[in-house]
């Protein structure tokens, strides 16, 4: 149970990861966790986490469900299903840290290449949506940072900004529920954990609407700059943190 200056300090963690999940559709974890697993766990860090990942979608398909394209994306959302479950149990049994480093790596190595236009045909193929949508879930339940994967993925579409941040909300959404009520019949919600989330509903709730008022006021060519920006930034400040708690 988070107080005093742990408190404070996961707090600060959340409203960072609200604002930028707002802004661009994802990165919750990536830029809250390197903070959150200083003071919480590893286990409680990704439940929290994407605990705050389905309040905050909330508040963002408020602001742009009219951009949600159903006939495009249905595919990606409804793969980001089946893999939860595996998600959960994986996080309950695996030790997560030799992953988080490889995964983390993986994904700055797509996202540095996507930066100078380095495409990523596969994405743009049904068998692409169902990869993309399975592994961004496996990885954010399991790790909570696959939401890179899925801002890439949202990339190579070509959709307008709105949409792209409405289809990654409704993904994060659909699979954040199932996931925190298997969490939750798999014993990893803890009663600290849920007095955490109650502390932070207001916090993250104030960066949403931050990060929306900023992304509606973001160009698109801006927009998906400054989705790579989180993913390259937030991937390697998680991989330094991985480096050198190893030492």
């Amino acid at each position: 149970m988070l107080a005093g200056w742990e408190l404070v300090i996961g707090l600060a963690a959340l409203l960072l990861g609200s604002f930028v999940f707002s802004a661009v559709g994802f990165g919750m974890a990536l830029a809250a966790a390197p903070i959150l697993l200083l003071i919480m766990v590893p286990q409680k860090t990704v439940v929290l986490v994407n605990a705050m990942i389905a309040i905050t979608t909330l508040l963002v398909l408020a602001q742009t469900w009219r951009h949600l394209r159903w006939r495009e994306s249905w595919l990606f959302l409804i793969a980001g299903l089946p893999p939860v479950p595996l998600g959960v149990v994986l996080l309950s049994v695996a030790a997560p840290a030799p992953l988080r480093i490889a995964i983390t790596t993986l994904i700055l190595s797509i996202a540095v290449l996507s930066l100078f236009n380095v495409r990523v045909p596969a994405a743009r193929t049904r068998r692409g949506a169902v990869g993309f949508g399975f592994t961004t879930t496996l990885l954010t339940t399991t790790l909570s940072i696959g939401g890179p994967l899925a801002g890439i993925y949202a990339i190579e579409q070509g959709w307008p900004r709105e949409t792209m941040r409405a289809t990654l909300a409704m993904y994060f959404l659909l699979a954040g529920v199932l996931g925190l009520a298997l969490y939750f019949v798999a014993g990893l919600f803890p009663v600290e954990t849920a007095y955490n989330i109650a502390l932070g509903i207001p916090v993250v709730l104030v960066g949403a609407i931050a990060g929306g008022w900023l992304a509606r006021r973001m160009s698109l060519r801006v927009f998906r700059y400054a989705v790579l920006f989180v993913i390259i930034g937030g991937c390697a400040t998680l991989l330094v943190r991985e480096l050198v708690s190893r030492l």
